[in-house]
């Protein structure tokens, strides 16, 4: 069957010369205004996790150190591991952790996986809780290292961090390549937990609900946001009210992604502020996840929405907006 994905867009990683020092995001909040569904502004940011740049990123230098001491994830296709990749690092595609029962805009289609068996999916990949996971990806990908990011923060486990650069930045800075397939060392299942999961997710159905209380925003790319279908969509379009921050504006020309100001540029330049509720949603939560990851760093209290436009699109009853704002 075809899986679609989230476009091909020019970013992730971080370039191996981006240094991993950033003003902090601040830990307290002015609270926003108004309640959202029923819950009170203090109730809404209480025990946000914000994070710094160096929470999220090691360098190539720091992964060829602690090689063999840490599970690495490769999360680009299996055709590009093949051809290359950082050594004894495991496949592990972003299809590996969600539901593809039925077709897009299906209920429960390209969802996260239900606790116990996402467990013993991270479990056969040699993910264990304890010991530190680095997941990476690639320049020109969509963010699928950050999706692996994003999905087992959610979930509870802390230790795991983004390679900078990804595999680009691995093999400039004298990285070895390996050629042989890997596979994971199954052993004890890591030990998840939902308490942070509506944290850092929101399904179509609350989206709805609160859509007049939050911010939304669209990091899907300018033909995608006006309408056009590449991915099996059922409808067009974009959510009524959406802002606009297509994905690849969060990164350099050279990938890395950019730094705490320079983000919080882009946002006021939308009228989002640090006291806003942010949702972030692009088709099927990939490219998402790492702008929700991205807008942590940066202070702001983002979420993904695990289902995606396809979801939305999926729903008749839900309008959608088309063309120029």
């Amino acid at each position: 069957m075809d899986v679609p994905v989230s476009a091909p867009v020019s970013i992730p990683g971080a370039s191996s010369d981006v240094t991993l020092e950033s003003k902090e995001a601040p830990k307290e909040k002015e609270a926003p205004k108004e309640e959202v569904r029923g819950m009170t502004a203090q109730e809404v940011f209480k025990d946000v996790e914000f994070l710094k740049r160096e929470e999220v990123y090691v360098t190539p230098s720091w992964l060829a150190a602690n090689l063999g001491r840490v599970v690495v994830l490769d999360a680009r296709a299996q055709a590009l591991y093949l051809k290359g990749h950082v050594p004894g690092a495991v496949n592990a595609e972003w299809t590996h952790f969600v539901r593809l029962g039925g077709r897009p805009g299906d209920s429960g289609w390209g969802v996260r996986l239900p606790m116990p068996e996402l467990a013993r999916r991270l479990g056969a990949l040699g993910v264990d809780g304890e010991r530190t996971v680095v997941v990476y990806g690639d320049l020109g990908g969509w963010g699928q290292e950050g999706f692996l990011f994003w999905v087992m923060r959610s979930y509870g486990i802390r230790k795991v961090k983004i390679l900078e650069g990804g595999y680009t930045g691995w093999l400039s800075s004298g990285g070895r390549r390996d050629l042989v397939p890997h596979r994971g060392k199954g052993g004890r299942m890591p030990r998840l937990s939902d308490k942070d999961d509506t944290r850092w997710n929101v399904d179509i159905k609350w989206l709805s609900e609160n859509l007049d209380k939050v911010k939304v925003i669209d990091v899907r790319t300018q033909p995608e946001y006006e309408g056009a279908r590449f991915f099996q969509e059922r409808r067009g379009g974009r959510i009524p009210g959406a802002l606009h921050l297509p994905f690849d504006s969060l990164f350099t020309k050279e990938g890395a992604l950019k730094g705490q100001d320079e983000i919080r540029a882009l946002m006021e330049g939308l009228g989002v502020s640090p006291q806003d509720v942010v949702i972030v949603y692009d088709t099927a939560g990939v490219r998402g996840a790492y702008a929700c990851v991205a807008l942590r760093m940066s202070g702001y209290y983002a979420r993904n929405v695990d289902e995606g436009f396809q979801r939305w699109a999926g729903m008749p009853d839900l309008p959608v907006s088309t063309g120029r704002p």
